[in-house]
């Protein structure tokens, strides 16, 4: 290769940070070790088969432990939380939506969770129970439907997520589904996430029956989280302030252990579920984005269709 492809061309910085999470900040770090406020990085352009120096603001942020957060769904020992309801079909060519008047069980039916709650539990690839608690919905029906883990994401390495397969009357009668004919919800785009990490967002966290306002924060393409392995396309957000004079625990810590599994939402659409917290505050979380599970869960269903078509708020 000649040395003009080595060089490529060097370009301003960026309008995107380089941000470092450390446990402690030092303030007696020598030059080699030292992290500038600007550094350069070099990267490939495949297309032209150059380099390119960039230089990028950086960012040091002091993180506390970031654990996984557990779950409301019920193992024989275990809960969980779930607040999106997802239908999928492996029939093709693709068949005609459901209607409300008759069931076409050409659909099956399921609610997503983290797939972390399942670890040690499903070690065999053997199919497990669960049982899904009613705990914001207003149906009539049972307040527990029972279903089978059918897919999961391996932890650790990710996805981290995991689809409960259940019939579609326990959902209906339940309040899961407040109709079998809804249709199709869009889900964040690769666009929409780029146009966050430039610009940033907000939102709403909906799970275990209460709703938490949330400022984006950061972007990771990877994150390594205790317990859960590299994962990809994790986004780190921050509780809003409540706004009550007298805040509960649940005000004050709202990502706490128990709401893994819950969904985020930003401008109605919906982003990706809660998969870890920072300890020991548990206002900042950790998603995984859909970009991310829902492709993999598709595959792994081997799914001519796999739609989110209802979300518990």
């Amino acid at each position: 290769m000649d040395d003009d492809k080595l060089r490529g061309s060097e370009r301003p910085a960026l309008p995107v940070v380089a941000q470092f999470d450390v446990c402690r900040k030092r303030t007696d770090a020598t030059p080699p070790q030292r992290i500038e406020k600007v550094e350069p990085v070099r990267l490939r352009d495949r297309c032209r088969d150059t380099y390119d120096s960039l230089r990028l603001p950086t960012n040091v942020v002091e993180v506390g432990s970031v654990v996984p957060t557990a779950v409301r769904i019920s193992t024989e020992a275990a809960y969980a939380s779930t607040a999106v309801v997802v239908r999928w079909t492996r029939v093709r060519p693709l068949p005609p939506p459901p209607s409300d008047a008759v069931e076409d069980p050409r659909w099956r039916w399921g609610v997503l969770t983290v797939s972390h709650l399942f670890t040690g539990n499903s070690a065999d690839g053997k199919r497990r129970a669960a049982k899904v608690r009613r705990l914001a919905a207003c149906g009539d029906g049972p307040d527990a439907i029972r279903g089978r883990v059918i897919a999961r994401g391996r932890i650790p390495g990710g996805p981290d997520v995991g689809l409960v397969e259940t019939g579609l009357d326990r959902l209906w009668l339940s309040g899961f589904l407040p109709r079998v004919a809804a249709p199709a919800i869009d889900l964040v785009s690769e666009s929409e996430l780029l146009r966050w990490i430039r610009k940033g967002t907000d939102g709403n966290f909906f799970a275990i029956g209460k709703s938490v306002g949330w400022n984006w924060r950061t972007f990771y393409p990877q994150l390594s989280i205790q317990g859960l392995g590299r994962l990809r396309h994790i986004f780190r957000y921050e509780a809003k302030p409540s706004g009550v004079t007298q805040p509960t625990s649940s005000d004050r810590h709202p990502f706490v252990v128990g709401t893994s599994g819950g969904i985020l939402v930003s401008g109605g659409i919906p982003v990706g579920i809660q998969v870890a917290a920072m300890a020991p505050e548990f206002r900042i979380g950790y998603a995984q984005s859909f970009t991310a599970s829902i492709p993999w869960l598709g595959q792994q269903l081997k799914a001519s269709s796999l739609a989110v078509v209802n979300v518990l708020t």
